[in-house]
């Protein structure tokens, strides 16, 4: 496909997605001191369906996808545009940029000295000098700064994003879900608390995780990307919450939050994943509030007393060894703790080390007692493994053999894209192609067929041509977001693997479960440009051919 036809799309998707712009309201002034701030971000609809590409029959005819027809498929007009004509859904239009504090609602925190909405003067306002904390702040926004000029001045670069972040919760009193909450709006129960929540991140890549926490029911399973956290049947008050980025966003943003307590205490910000609430204390949450800011930048928040609690919670380091103490009565702890995104199980509080069994998985946990989630270099070479796709979850994971116990190591887990066509069973692995010509004279990379005559296949994201440096961006960027008309698409490095190290006859189970399996779902690397034309996993491309293309693309979109 023609790059100027892409473009074209792409300007499409962006006008679509700039009507769905959101403006609020201003928001309150913060308790804690931190700046006033304007609340606009963009809106984001759900993704529509993707038009993906069904393979050739070996005789060079189109072979329809599952529950489609052939006017169907030939109809479609390719990424972004389904068969009927529909917008995909992709990455969002970009939202405002700048160097300073992201601030909740995705604007810039304004710097120290500023008027806030209301006419008050921000903290540090006439002082002529800066702490050693606003001085960091203000290092990191100049550095924000003058990246973002160096990114304006090269063609090849990724819009600026910020998250869009919106929750509702299920209070108590009325049984039902809340009004929706944009960014950082105190979410509220009116003071009679809620059961569980769920928030969506939206205008980014990457995802948002959450859990919540009672003293009946414990700790919550982690909820993404607008999944509703589990509660009992009995509607028990939340009393913590835990929030935390992934992925992309991880990379650029810290995400905080406060409580409200039922005795009306406002707690500390908590962020990355700590405790904010209370525990033991015979309290409930009655709101919250979350923010967002670039890494580094959150300035004069009060991160003092997020939990009210009897100790701290969560993995401590005392006396020099990592430990897991439960906030509610200072107690050893047995099950799975995070620290920010690294994943460990404990024993009596002490982090497990080596093979472990543990909810009938067979897991391996590093020196430093992290669970490694790519064990392949300690199995034997070979396999032979067992492949399971999540549909629901956009994710697959790859098993081995632990003996006579079956396929229970989860070696790697794979991001996909797959479709509402997608079938759910279980299939063997017919066959393979190195390069694969698709429905509308588009290729894949290592492609694998599922079954025996089925047009479904397990195949890299889509190319333009049999060649590397073709590659469809936004095939990449939406991996876990966008739909196929039934295939399952991977990153090229994971296509590869499979290619590589699964061999025909292969079992491949598809199934659907809100869980995305023993390992949490992986996400992309990051963002690539829109023009960028190969996929940053492959492996068969040297860094002086990426060079060489990215001064080709630049040359060309510089013209």
């Amino acid at each position: 496909m023609h790059r100027h036809t892409k473009a074209g799309m792409i300007m499409l998707l962006s006008g679509a997605m700039m009507l769905n712009t959101v403006t609020c309201a201003f928001a309150a002034g913060n308790t804690d001191g931190s700046p006033t701030v304007l609340l606009q971000g963009p809106g984001a609809a759900s993704p529509a369906p993707e038009t993906s590409v069904s393979d050739n029959s070996p005789d060079g005819s189109p072979v329809i996808h599952v529950g489609q027809t052939e006017q169907d498929e030939t109809s479609a007009g390719g990424p972004g545009v389904s068969s009927s004509g529909t917008i995909e859904q992709g990455t969002g239009s970009p939202a405002p940029s700048g160097g300073g504090a992201a601030a909740p609602g995705g604007n810039t925190a304004m710097p120290e000295g500023t008027q806030t909405p209301s006419g008050e003067t921000a903290p540090g306002a006439g002082t002529g000098e800066l702490t050693e904390e606003q001085g960091a702040q203000l290092e990191a926004e100049q550095q924000a700064a003058q990246q973002e000029a160096q990114q304006e001045s090269n063609p090849l670069t990724v819009p600026g994003r910020e998250p869009r972040l919106q929750t509702t919760a299920l209070l108590l009193s009325q049984q039902n879900w809340s009004v929706p909450y944009v960014n950082d709006q105190e979410i509220t129960s009116e003071g009679t608390g809620f059961s569980a929540i769920s928030t969506f991140l939206e205008n980014i890549h990457g995802d948002l995780l959450y859990r919540t926490y009672s003293a009946a029911n414990g700790w919550s399973d982690w909820a993404l990307n607008g999944q509703q956290t589990s509660h009992a049947a009995t509607m028990v008050p939340v009393e913590a919450i835990q929030y935390r980025f992934k992925g992309p966003v991880a990379d650029k943003y810290d995400i905080y939050y406060m409580t409200t307590l039922s005795d009306g205490t406002q707690t500390g910000w908590a962020k990355n994943g700590q405790t904010a609430g209370t525990m033991g204390r015979g309290l409930h949450l009655t709101g919250y509030r979350l923010a967002f800011f670039v890494k580094g930048t959150a300035g004069n928040l009060n991160t003092s007393n997020p939990l009210a609690a009897a100790t701290a919670d969560g993995i401590q380091n005392i006396d020099g060894v990592m430990r897991y103490i439960h906030g509610a009565d200072g107690s050893n702890y047995t099950g799975w703790g995070w620290q920010e995104n690294n994943q460990y199980y404990f024993k009596d509080s002490y982090p497990v080390t080596g093979w472990q069994y543990i909810d009938g998985y067979k897991y391996y946990f590093g020196e430093d007692g992290r669970l490694v989630t790519d064990v392949e270099a300690l199995l034997p070479a070979g396999g032979p493994y067992l492949l399971k796709i999540n549909k629901e979850m956009n994710c697959l994971t790859v098993y081995a053999q632990d003996g006579g116990n079956g396929f229970i190591i989860p070696v790697k887990s794979f991001l996909t894209s797959v479709g509402d066509d997608t079938p759910v069973g279980t299939f063997k692995t017919p066959e393979k192609y190195r390069w694969r010509l698709m429905i509308h004279d588009l290729y894949t990379q290592y492609a694998t067929r599922l079954h025996a005559g089925m047009p479904i296949l397990l195949h890299s994201i889509i190319y333009d041509r049999q060649n590397p440096f073709s590659v469809w961006a936004s095939t990449y960027n939406n991996l876990g977001i966008a739909r196929s008309a039934g295939c399952i698409r991977l990153a090229t490095i994971d296509s590869k693997w499979i290619y590589d190290n699964c061999a025909i006859g292969t079992t491949v189970v598809v199934y659907n479960s809100p869980d995305p399996g023993p390992f949490e779902r992986p996400t992309i690397l990051y963002e690539i440009p829109f023009e960028q034309t190969w996929d940053p996993t492959d492996p068969n491309l040297t860094q002086e051919q990426i060079a060489a293309e990215t001064q080709r693309l630049i040359a060309q979109l510089g013209q």
